[in-house]
């Protein structure tokens, strides 16, 4: 069972490390169309395009929603936190396996822990599924599709949210076995 925190925990790492290039990749993207839309650093990227985490749409033209500055200021935003979340979940998840490899689950830090990621994944995680699911929406509506209708209903949200309780919960739950822990060592 060792191994296997071992080995999670060294999987955190790495991912951790493949994430920041992404995640500046992913910056500097937006920088570009947020801050300097006409320039030739903007243009070296290509059509803008915000992230749509549960569909891929692909334009033949680029839509001219894609064009507003609050659309892009939106998509900024949400891609943002969205790798502010992922780097520290992967190092708070890193630091947490390290911890019950090297030493145990029951522990004051790890308590610590499960709060961080609870708080990072309600706050960080609600911002960008309600952002993606915001800007699908503009962009459902910016399709003039005919004969048919396309309903969307953004509540994606509320996974992020029901997953931020359940980190503080189980940060709640260690705290009392560790409470428990430690009066059972001075105990006897």
């Amino acid at each position: 069972m060792n191994l296997l925190f071992k080995v999670a925990y060294l999987i955190c790492r790495i991912l951790f490390i493949l994430v920041i290039p992404i995640a500046l990749f992913g910056i500097l993207y937006h920088i570009a169309y947020v801050f300097f839309p006409h320039s030739n650093f903007a243009a070296s990227f290509g059509n803008f395009e915000p992230i749509f985490s549960y569909l891929t749409i692909e334009f033949e033209k680029q839509l001219d929603l894609f064009m507003k500055t609050e659309i892009r200021t939106l998509s900024f935003i949400g891609t943002v936190s969205l790798f502010i979340l992922a780097l520290f979940v992967l190092r708070i998840l890193d630091k947490l396996f390290q911890n019950v490899y090297k030493h145990s689950l029951f522990m004051e830090e790890n308590v610590n822990l499960f709060y961080k990621m609870g708080i990072l994944i309600l706050s960080l995680g609600t911002i960008f599924c309600y952002i993606d699911g915001l800007l699908f929406n503009k962009t459902i509506e910016a399709l003039h599709i005919t004969n048919a209708s396309i309903q969307f209903s953004n509540f994606s949200y509320l996974d992020s949210i029901l997953s931020g309780a359940v980190c503080l919960l189980i940060g709640a739950a260690l705290k009392v076995a560790v409470k428990a822990v430690e009066e059972n060592k001075y105990t006897i």
